[in-house]
């Protein structure tokens, strides 16, 4: 086993940025390895209360050949949802989930379910041999407010009907930014960040002191954020194999071992 993978992190500060209910699992291991964990939520899931739109695609669940989530928020919150109106689920359905977490949200509920593996995205799904030829099919996306259209936009390219149901919106939480801003002023202070919504936030939050925030070592979860991050003036950005509390934390101690 490499050094680095079981570097200690005493003495290094990590700044966990994922909403308090998801924050444990990252925060606990960090713990364990040391670390001292500043839990600063740059995001806070708010649930979408269910109106006749929503109830509307609900109800008409069983014309869906394919459900897909796109986050365990998304799993979570849908099949609360939906099993309040379906007891028994339609069958011959396909459920897809984004990545082990939706997975796992999913899992137990007894569905005929598909997951990507770790470290996939929702455009991951479009190489699925059953996601290729959708003429007539109809699809319903479990998503959050808003967000990225190019999964519907390629599935309804391939001839699918594809509707949202959005069950939550990402909302900036108010936090007490002052252990972050004292941390900063020391060294050895490393950032986690798992969407571009969360660095926005995180970067508005410490409005006056951005530019000490870009200067400190960033694990990211993608390539796509790895960039948004360098353009938003980050120097030191690190992508991390997953959002997997195992893999953030194995980049972790690849930079502790690094300086």
């Amino acid at each position: 086993m490499s050094e680095s993978l079981t570097a200690s992190l005493d003495g290094v500060t990590v700044v966990v940025t994922r909403p308090l209910d998801q924050a444990a699992a990252l925060r606990e291991p960090l713990l364990q390895a040391g670390a001292e964990v500043i839990s600063l939520p740059t995001l806070q899931i708010e649930p979408i209360e269910i109106g006749p739109l929503q109830r509307n695609l609900i109800l008409d669940l069983d014309r869906y050949a394919f459900v897909i989530c796109v986050s365990s928020n998304a799993a979570r919150l849908g099949l609360d949802a939906l099993s309040d109106y379906w007891p028994q689920w339609p069958v011959q359905q396909q459920w897809l989930a984004v990545g082990p977490a939706s997975g796992e949200a999913m899992s137990g509920w007894g569905l005929n379910l598909k997951t990507a593996q770790q470290g996939a995205t929702s455009e991951t799904l479009l190489d699925w041999p059953e996601l290729q030829d959708l003429t007539g099919q109809r699809i319903l996306i479990l998503r959050g407010e808003g967000g990225r259209e190019t999964l519907a936009d390629t599935l309804r390219q391939r001839g699918a009907h594809v509707d949202y149901l959005e069950l939550y919106r990402r909302v900036k939480p108010t936090v007490d930014t002052a252990p972050l801003l004292q941390a900063l002023r020391g060294e050895r202070v490393i950032l986690t960040v798992t969407s571009g919504d969360g660095l926005r936030n995180l970067m508005s939050m410490v409005e006056g002191d951005v530019a000490s925030l870009q200067r400190c070592p960033l694990v990211v979860v993608s390539g796509r954020l790895a960039q948004f991050a360098r353009e938003q003036g980050f120097l030191r950005v690190w992508q991390a194999d997953s959002p997997a509390a195992s893999d953030m934390i194995a980049t972790i101690k690849a930079i502790q071992h690094r300086d």
